[in-house]
């Protein structure tokens, strides 16, 4: 049940084993789902502008307070009237392919509220878990290894930037302020709840188009590689580094496998039962060619197993056909 977290009254105790998890933008598609897999066992609030659309938290046990990023004093105060333990932020506005004067915009609404907040939890001594991107923050190289955390950050994208740009904020917290952290770098999440007829998300965005009966568009040839992670796999894998207490590191999250487009396609074209027509458009320069990412660091930390790529685009498809009947 979703409550109006200005009603409900501070707890004064709580399990040795449960969190107190406050997140800053939850009722997206991500957020939504990994709250799924919390909130039976912790405490859950999230913080949503007036008039966000919240459908995706129905029927979930959560206390959703109407408070935008850039009310850094109300979200201080939930912080502190609630004794959160957890902050998650999930909160940008960019996508690859978004100008300069997104990410200006970026800057001034998400980023710099987002240093204060993380003054707020160095103060009080809440960790600061932040999604960032396995997708766009390694950038391009010339081989293709699956890139480690270690790897430099070289994004070729705005958005991007904007993602680098939150992770030095949040190790300079750490250096100067002793700020507790985890930083979670997913690569491409897909499955239920996922906006099939958005800009972002190629499998969602394919199936909104197959559904529709319209061709799919594809940017370059369809060779460019992507690492892939179904929905409930992602949940299932923050779920444990939440309960295990990961802290003070940077861990990828994917499946360790990759796909270029026209696979993804050609699962498509099996999942559906349809020869749907594709058409590529010029490749833009903010794509990059290749991302796979190595989970030997996160696998010291979890112990998770990974749908099947193929399943997880069929229960997808199955599903959207059902609820877009």
């Amino acid at each position: 049940m979703i409550k109006d977290g200005r009603n409900i009254f501070p707890k004064t105790t709580i399990s040795n084993n449960m969190r107190r998890v406050l997140f800053i933008g939850g009722a997206g598609f991500i957020g939504s789902n990994l709250i799924t897999k919390l909130c039976k066992k912790h405490e859950i609030h999230v913080c949503e502008p007036a008039g966000a659309y919240v459908k995706r938290l129905d029927g979930l046990d959560v206390n959703v307070h109407q408070c935008s990023l850039k009310d850094i004093q109300a979200i201080g105060k939930i912080i502190n009237d609630y004794h959160i333990d957890v902050v998650v932020h999930l909160v940008s506005t960019l996508i690859p392919g978004s100008s300069y004067e997104d990410y200006k915009n970026e800057y001034k609404n998400m980023i710099f509220p987002s240093i204060e907040l993380m003054e707020i939890c160095a103060e009080k001594g809440v960790k600061f878990i932040y999604f960032s991107s396995g997708g766009t923050i390694y950038g391009n190289r010339n081989d293709v290894l699956p890139f480690v955390e270690e790897d430099p950050m070289a994004p070729i994208s705005y958005y991007g930037w904007s993602k680098q740009m939150m992770e030095n904020s949040i190790l300079f917290m750490h250096r100067t302020k002793r700020l507790d952290y985890l930083i979670v770098r997913p690569s491409n999440p897909y499955g239920h709840g996922q906006n099939l007829y958005g800009k972002q998300g190629l499998v969602a965005v394919a199936i909104g188009k197959i559904l529709k009966g319209e061709p799919v568009e594809v940017w370059g040839d369809g060779s460019a590689v992507r690492d892939y992670i179904y929905i409930d796999d992602l949940g299932e894998v923050f779920r444990q580094l939440i309960e295990k207490d990961v802290k003070n590191t940077t861990l990828n999250i994917g499946s360790g496998r990759g796909y270029s487009v026209n696979d993804v396609l050609a699962f498509l074209k099996i999942a559906s039962q349809k020869d749907f027509k594709i058409v590529y458009q010029n490749p833009r320069p903010v794509d990059v060619s290749n991302m796979v990412l190595d989970l030997s660091n996160l696998n010291q930390y979890v112990d998770a197993e990974f749908t099947p790529f193929m399943d997880g685009i069929k229960t997808f498809y199955e599903e959207s056909v059902k609820e877009n009947r």
